[in-house]
């Protein structure tokens, strides 16, 4: 019995020892879990006593609630078996007290309903379409935000700077606009201009020597349009054809004789023979001529010539086949051309292997005994009517490749003075780079882009006198003798002089005076004639000095015609030549270029608004590459699975989420 008794005090023993273990070993457990879990919640701590507390990780109630409120009681937490799920259909529930007290009464309501904090991500079409075009919005902000942030332009940075105020962002916006408001009115200002008048003609820099350009082509006509002794034996004589040339030849308004003579039997070849035979010749008008010092034959230095002030003699022109396309055979008037002549014009200037003594002739140097020397005889014994009211010569100097109009270009040389001209040429020349802008604007030709009808080079001298005869031909059926013409061309007549004078007057009077009406004259149409200058021309300008010559003085024998007397009564020396042995050009250029430009208008929108071209790559890669690589990355970057919760008022009770 003792033993039994004795077992039975022992076991009792053991079971109270147990049970004390058992006491104060969940005792230290809650106080672990009271230290573990941080929370004094009576109820949580009962609930993580009797289930298995093995949560991987400590739960802290404090730190996820309002420090200065009171801590929320946890109504409970998610254990790792709640995440053994897959990721595509799981979802994440927070719920409150109320809703965990109306689950322990109806256990499928959670699975039917969710409560106002749950987060539901549903892909249907009309979420993604508003959230794409949202996603796209914000893109788009944010890179313009970003470039006001980063952009080089000034004030920029200031309007995107989200720390800044409503009205300091206000007061850069309007500082920037007028900055770009500014710098585009100069902008326009510098392009009106550019299109109003891009042409600058200015002084070249680079001198023009004298071997570089021909020396003037000289024309030479006597004032007096009919030799006396001829005169007298055609008005002797009983041919009424001449008597009627000779009173149009001398320009006899008040003529005392009436003809009864049917003028269309007057022919060119009638006219031209008379105006060989009444006319001085170059051979008689010629007495000396001293070309680079040297005395030389005047008819092979001299050609005849016809001009508006009949036959006349000319110096230093270029052959007619270089002059012309088709050139009238002149063969009647005796013209020669013994020295080589070359396809001269002032745009394409002198070879590098042309023999100095090719046609045009050029200057060898500066100075009298380098010029030309002419000893005129003006005959003052044979004048029966002069084209002026004084006796002389009438002298042009001209480009080699222009038909000179005497009657109104030309200066006189008087008989019995020693003449000195002085010659400065006029060389315009033109940029290559003004091609580009249009003609109205440019106002000069460049040879390849304009073409004459007869001659083969442009210049505006010969313009005009074509389009004269172009005129003369459409109204009157003909030229006059000196107009450029074709071998088929009919040359006006003594019927046609009326029609022909008309037309020369009109065309005159157009070419000068653009408020011309043509009403009066019966003409319906004028042409116009388009005749700007050439980009490359040549022009003589002169100075003349005379003195009188003496015949008492001694004077070289070769100058001396018949006599001392008749020398000085009768003869005209000149002298043409030039005094410097380089000029000045002018050459036409852009006044300003698309490189000027260019640096006008980044000079003004650097100084408005610090612009420059890399501010314009900036904006391209803004508005372009930097918006598609940010979209682009949105779009295949992987999607966040941490959740954010929206926290509800203090009054209720929540359910935090402690995922691992």
């Amino acid at each position: 019995m003792n033993n039994n008794q004795t077992i039975k005090e022992i076991n009792a023993m053991s079971i109270k020892i147990y049970r004390d273990y058992l006491k104060s070993e969940n005792e230290d457990k809650i106080k672990s879990i009271e230290t573990i879990y941080k929370t004094t919640d009576k109820a949580t701590l009962n609930y993580l006593r009797n289930h298995n507390p093995n949560i991987p990780y400590s739960i802290n109630t404090v730190h996820l609630q309002n420090p200065y409120k009171q801590p929320f009681r946890l109504e409970g937490y998610a254990t790792e078996e709640n995440f053994k799920v897959r990721p595509t259909s799981f979802k994440i529930m927070y719920r409150s007290k109320d809703t965990t007290l109306r689950s322990r009464y109806n256990k499928n309501a959670f699975s039917r309903k969710e409560s106002p904090i749950t987060q539901h991500y549903d892909h249907d079409d009309d979420k993604n379409t508003n959230k794409i075009e949202r996603h796209y919005s914000k893109n788009i902000r944010t890179a313009m935000k970003q470039y006001c942030m980063n952009s080089t332009l000034h004030g920029l940075r200031y309007i995107g700077d989200s720390n800044s105020t409503i009205v300091e962002r206000i007061f850069w916006i309007i500082s920037f606009t007028l900055a770009v408001l500014t710098a585009a009115y100069y902008i326009w200002y510098l392009y009106q201009k550019w299109g109003s008048s891009p042409i600058i003609i200015a002084l070249s820099p680079e001198p023009v020597l004298l071997n570089e350009f021909p020396f003037p082509s000289v024309t030479i006509c006597n004032m007096n349009n009919a030799k006396k002794n001829e005169a007298i034996r055609i008005n002797s004589g009983n041919i009424t054809r001449k008597k009627l040339l000779l009173e149009d030849m001398c320009k006899f308004e008040n003529s005392s004789m009436i003809f009864d003579f049917d003028e269309s039997a007057i022919t060119w070849d009638n006219i031209l023979h008379f105006m060989i035979n009444v006319t001085q010749s170059c051979s008689e008008m010629l007495h000396l001529c001293k070309w680079h010092g040297n005395i030389t034959d005047c008819e092979k230095i001299f050609n005849p010539t016809l001009t508006d002030e009949g036959l006349c003699c000319n110096f230093n022109s270029v052959h007619r086949k270089y002059l012309f396309y088709n050139p009238r055979d002149w063969s009647d008037i005796n013209m020669t051309f013994p020295f080589n002549s070359i396809d001269w014009n002032p745009e394409i200037g002198y070879d590098a292997n042309v023999s100095s003594d090719s046609v045009p002739w050029r200057p060898y140097s500066a100075g009298q005994l380098y010029g030309l020397t002419l000893v005129l005889d003006v005959d003052i014994d044979e004048y029966y009517c002069s084209s002026t009211t004084s006796v002389g010569f009438k002298m042009l100097l001209h480009n080699p490749v222009e038909t000179p109009k005497i009657a109104e270009f030309a200066f006189t040389v008087t008989p019995g003075e020693e003449t000195r001209v002085i010659i400065t040429p006029r060389i315009m020349t033109a940029s290559k780079s003004i091609i580009s802008i249009p003609l109205k604007k440019r106002k000069c030709f460049f040879t390849f882009e304009r073409k004459l009808r007869y001659y083969r080079t442009y210049t505006q001298k010969n313009c005009v006198l074509e389009c004269e005869a172009n005129f003369t031909q459409k109204i009157c059926h003909c030229v006059q003798y000196y107009m450029p013409k074709s071998s088929n061309t009919p040359i006006c007549e003594k019927k046609d002089d009326i029609c022909a004078t008309k037309a020369r007057k009109i065309m005159e009077i157009k070419l000068y005076d653009e408020d011309f009406s043509t009403n009066s004259t019966n003409i319906t149409e004028i042409p116009s004639c388009n005749c700007y200058p050439g980009c490359f021309e040549i022009g003589y300008n002169v100075e003349i000095s005379q003195s009188k010559l003496m015949s008492d003085l001694i004077i070289p024998d070769v100058y001396i015609k018949k006599s001392k007397e008749y020398f000085a009564k009768n003869m005209a020396v000149v002298h043409l030549y030039f005094v410097d042995s380089q000029f000045t050009k002018y050459i036409k250029n852009e006044f300003i270029g698309s490189t000027e430009f260019l640096s006008s208008t980044g000079g003004l929108l650097g100084l408005c608004m610090g612009f420059s071209f890399l501010s314009l790559v900036e904006i391209v890669y803004f508005a372009t590459l930097k918006l598609w690589c940010r979209m682009y990355k949105n779009k295949h970057a992987p999607h966040d699975n941490t959740f954010h919760v929206r926290p509800f008022d203090s009054d209720t009770n929540l359910v935090y989420p402690f995922v691992h």
